[in-house]
């Protein structure tokens, strides 16, 4: 990319809030914790052994020691989100997205149109077939937009333009061809399986085929081209 790029990705200042509320949390929980356990030894005569440990431990111990495994946890769940999110680099040539291990640079000539549905970032060609689909999040959408306006790219928003073309796959439904079938059946059984290579290897044949997928509340969808 060149040096005249802009980078779209989570705040990292995000990360001490992050931390801060998850040592709240632990706080919280250490004060709790002996009430917890007491009434819970009060009604049912017993209660969860990691409770009870830390009930054993003065509050002058257990304070800080759960302020801090709180914290951490937080920092923890920040990370996991920011690697979920990766990154977009944006230069007057082309649009580099980065997402968990793997990275892909999209001419500014292959693009015509980028948008976010819901928390996922879309680039699409100039026949309607899907370039990329990758994690983000609604939150960029202000940045996205000013970032890919500012570079002249055909920014949408934040909606997928045919939402409404999209439809839930019914299994050997006749509205598609047995050989589809059979493709959204194999990606259906590597999504379940986490074998996230193999279901974007049948995602791809998919596309071939002139037919768009996405997942929407672990149902497949699909539009057709």
């Amino acid at each position: 990319m060149s040096e005249s790029s802009i980078t779209v990705t989570v705040d990292s200042k995000l990360a001490p809030a992050f931390a801060a509320v998850g040592a709240g949390i632990g706080l919280v929980v250490a004060l709790l914790v002996g009430p917890v356990v007491s009434w819970l030894l009060d009604r049912i005569d017993t209660a969860p052994a990691p409770l009870r440990l830390i009930d054993q431990l003065p509050l002058i111990w257990s304070a800080p020691l759960l302020t801090i495994a709180g914290a951490v946890v937080g920092w923890i769940v920040f990370s996991i989100w920011n690697d979920e999110v990766g990154r977009v680099v944006i230069d007057p040539q082309a649009v580099r997205v980065e997402s968990g291990d793997s990275a892909a640079v999209f001419g500014r000539e292959e693009i015509a149109e980028i948008f976010l549905d819901k928390d996922e970032l879309v680039l699409v060609d100039g026949d309607s077939m899907e370039l990329s689909r990758t994690a983000s999040d609604n939150s960029l959408a202000g940045r996205l937009s000013e970032a890919l306006n500012g570079f002249g790219y055909p920014w949408v928003g934040a909606q997928d333009p045919r939402e409404g073309d999209f439809c839930d796959w019914v299994d050997r439904s006749p509205d598609l061809a047995e050989p589809v079938h059979q493709l959204l059946r194999a990606r259906s059984r590597a999504l379940a399986d986490n074998r996230t290579g193999e279901a974007q290897a049948r995602r791809d044949e998919l596309a071939a085929r002139g037919v768009v997928v996405r997942l929407r509340d672990k149902r497949q969808q699909y539009r057709l081209r």
